[in-house]
C-alpha cells in the first residue's frame, strides 16, 4: 500500500514552514516507513522574504534527495492569497490579493518547486491569477474562501473546510463541486474535520476518479508536546486554546486505515484515493515511487 500526500505542514514535531534541512530530512525518512512515498511539503502565509527561504531550501532537499526518503513533489502554498475572512488559524496580516504582480513577486523565480497554491477565487477579479498558475503547471485550488463557484479553480483545499457551509437553499462553492466532475477535491476523513456522515455523503456523490485523501497533519502530529504553528499554541489535539481547529495530528495512512475502520470507505479504494488519484492529477510518472 503506498500513499502520496499532497497536504501536510509536518509531523514528530517538524514544521515545513520553520524546521531546519536536518529535521525534515528526518520526517521525510520516518514518512516513507510508513509508505507515504511522496508529499507536497505545505505552507502557510509568511512573509515574502521567509517564504523565499523555504522555496530555496526545499529546492536544495528535492534536488538531493535520498533512496529512503518520501520524495518532494513540490510545495503546495496553503497560504498567502486567502480570504482574510476565511483564515482558519493562520495569520491574515501577511495575506496578499492573489494577482499576478503579486505572485511574481513573491515566487516567479521559484515555478520549478511549486506545484499547489491555495487561493480564494472571489479575489481573482477575472480569473487571471488561476489562468497563470495552470500555464505555469502549477495546480489552482480554492480555499479558505467565500466564493460561491470555482472560479478558475481546478481543485478545492479540504473540502468543506474553510468555506462557505452547504444549505438546502442556494448554491456555493463546496455543493457544487461535490456535483462537479472536472474538478477534484481535497478531504480530511479523520472525522473530525468533517463528520463520518458528512464523508459518507461526500464519498457517495463525488467523482470516485477526482477524490484526493489528505492529512493537513500538522508537526503536532505524533509530537508529545504542544507546538507553535502559524504563530499560535497548538495542543496535541490540533487546536489553538480557542479551540480553532489547525489541522490533523494523524498521517495519511492512519486516516486511510481510520476512515475504512469506520465503514467510511472500502479497504479497495484506499490507494485511488490516496495514491492513484494524485499521481493522475499531479501528472506524475507511477515508476518515479
Amino acid at each position: 500500500m503506498k500513499y502520496i500526500d499532497i497536504h501536510t505542514h509536518g509531523g514528530l514535531g517538524v514544521n515545513f514552514n520553520t524546521s531546519e534541512h536536518n529535521e525534515i530530512k528526518m520526517l521525510l525518512k520516518e514518512l516513507y516507513k510508513r509508505n507515504i512515498v511522496a508529499i507536497c511539503p505545505t505552507l502557510v502565509g509568511d512573509s515574502i522574504q521567509n517564504l523565499k527561504k523555504r522555496f530555496e531550501l526545499f529546492r536544495e532537499l528535492k534536488n538531493n534527495q535520498e533512496p529512503n526518503e518520501s520524495k518532494i513533489i513540490g510545495l503546495h502554498l496553503e497560504g498567502t492569497f486567502l480570504n482574510p475572512n476565511k483564515p482558519g488559524i493562520q495569520d491574515k496580516s501577511v495575506f496578499m490579493e492573489p494577482t499576478v504582480e503579486n505572485f511574481k513577486l513573491l515566487a516567479l523565480e521559484y515555478l520549478d518547486i511549486i506545484k499547489i497554491v491555495t487561493f480564494a477565487p472571489e479575489l481573482d477579479k477575472d480569473n487571471s491569477f488561476a489562468e497563470f498558475l495552470n500555464k505555469n503547471n502549477i495546480k489552482a485550488q480554492a480555499g479558505h474562501t467565500q466564493a460561491n463557484n470555482k472560479g478558475g479553480a481546478i481543485a478545492t483545499t479540504h473540502h468543506f473546510n474553510a468555506m462557505p457551509n452547504i444549505s438546502h437553499r442556494g448554491e456555493n462553492l463546496a455543493l457544487d463541486c461535490l456535483f462537479d466532475d472536472d474538478i477534484y477535491s481535497e478531504i480530511i476523513c479523520d472525522t473530525i474535520h468533517v463528520s463520518k456522515n458528512m464523508l459518507r455523503l461526500f464519498f457517495t456523490v463525488k467523482n470516485p476518479s477526482k477524490i484526493i485523501m489528505i492529512s493537513d497533519s500538522l508537526p503536532a502530529a505524533h509530537c508529545n508536546s504542544e507546538i507553535i504553528f502559524c504563530g499560535k499554541k497548538i495542543n496535541k489535539n490540533g487546536k489553538d486554546e480557542n479551540g480553532t481547529l489547525a489541522g490533523s495530528v494523524m498521517f495519511l495512512d492512519e486516516i486511510a486505515k481510520l476512515a475504512v475502520k469506520k465503514g467510511i470507505i472500502s479497504k479497495q479504494n484506499i490507494e485511488k484515493y490516496t495514491y492513484y488519484n494524485q499521481i493522475e492529477y499531479l501528472n506524475l510518472n507511477e515508476r518515479e515511487f
